[in-house]
């Protein structure tokens, strides 16, 4: 048998180890979204909201008491806006209300302890890192982003043909990315299947997923009346929450927000009243130990919602604490 040349061989391997190889998405990732295409609604969105459901919940199972997350929350001064509403249902699906009132209540005695001055509140409330959950949500989207670029490169007709569909924020950030992202096909099916929507459903296409929870004024003990007078902003938590908004009851409580607090140039008793609610989470915490004997009167059964309300306001970006944090899509 008639043998090549060793310097042939070289060649041909040369060549191979050179020639440019093609971006590949993971296996385990690729198959994921695919089968996230399968199944109607956004694929990307329906993701992203089950990777934030699982942080919030594992959160609440297991790190409530552990000390490095205590840290990073102490940093970050809790969660932004959104995910810190989302401790609601995050704390019924896990069956941990109590976890959810310990992280606040040592947020906010971590507030209390700023003093009553208000520029000490101000400082308090500028965060040192961003939303634990918010940074985690972002790396995830831009894998995902990625991730899908590709796979719409080697096939087209995930945007059009699969159950799944694009909303529109996702839809433009793959278009930015890929040059021949077929737009007018996703386009002319959007407007096709939009007859068929509802209200929800036509918002969650133009602006993007729903929050896990958006707080109703009228279903909460407690309110921040600033909050109620804020200037409606123009994000996505925004658009969810004029959709969704339900004015507060006439006997409903006014609590001004801490954001509110620090910027409201007139004298409020926030020191005051958040002691007070402090008190109230401390006998909602003790209620779970098997030696308190005494009763919870309905301001102490609602403590860890008011203790929400305090922290983050009844709206988005009421206060410096929202305005430092980083959104996702």
């Amino acid at each position: 048998m008639e043998r090549l040349p060793r310097n042939h061989t070289v060649s041909r391997i040369g060549r191979f180890l050179v020639r440019p190889s093609r971006p590949t998405v993971d296996r385990y990732l690729a198959a994921t979204l695919r089968e996230s295409f399968g199944e109607p609604g956004c694929p990307l969105c329906r993701m992203l909201e089950g990777k934030e459901r699982r942080a919030l919940e594992a959160i609440l199972w297991e790190q409530v008491n552990d000390p490095a997350t205590a840290d990073r929350l102490a940093a970050a001064r809790g969660f932004c806006w959104e995910h810190t509403w989302a401790l609601v249902p995050a704390g019924a699906a896990v069956h941990s209300h109590l976890g959810v009132a310990i992280l606040l209540e040592r947020l906010l005695r971590d507030a209390f302890r700023s003093g009553p001055a208000r520029n000490g509140l101000a400082r308090w409330l500028r965060p040192l890192e961003p939303c634990p959950v918010c940074e985690w949500l972002g790396q995830a989207e831009k894998t995902l982003v990625s991730a899908t670029t590709q796979l719409v490169q080697q096939e087209p007709s995930l945007v059009y043909r699969q159950p799944g569909l694009l909303c529109r924020p996702h839809a433009t950030a793959l278009a930015g990315l890929l040059s021949d992202f077929p737009w007018t096909a996703w386009h002319e099916r959007a407007e096709q299947e939009r007859v068929s929507w509802s209200p929800l459903e036509l918002l969650q296409h133009d602006v993007g997923r729903r929050p896990w929870y958006v707080p109703r004024p009228a279903a909460l003990p407690a309110v921040c009346p600033h909050c109620l007078t804020e200037p409606p902003g123009h994000d996505r938590r925004w658009s969810w929450l004029r959709a969704l908004w339900q004015p507060p009851l006439a006997d409903c409580s006014l609590e001004v927000c801490l954001g509110h607090a620090a910027a409201n140039d007139q004298v409020v008793p926030w020191y005051e009243e958040l002691a007070a609610l402090l008190d109230d989470v401390a006998a909602f915490i003790a209620a779970h130990d098997y030696r308190f004997r005494g009763t919870l009167n309905l301001a102490q059964r609602g403590s860890w919602l008011r203790a929400l309300a305090r922290l983050v306001g009844t709206v988005p970006a009421a206060g410096p604490h929202e305005q430092a944090q980083r959104m996702t899509v």
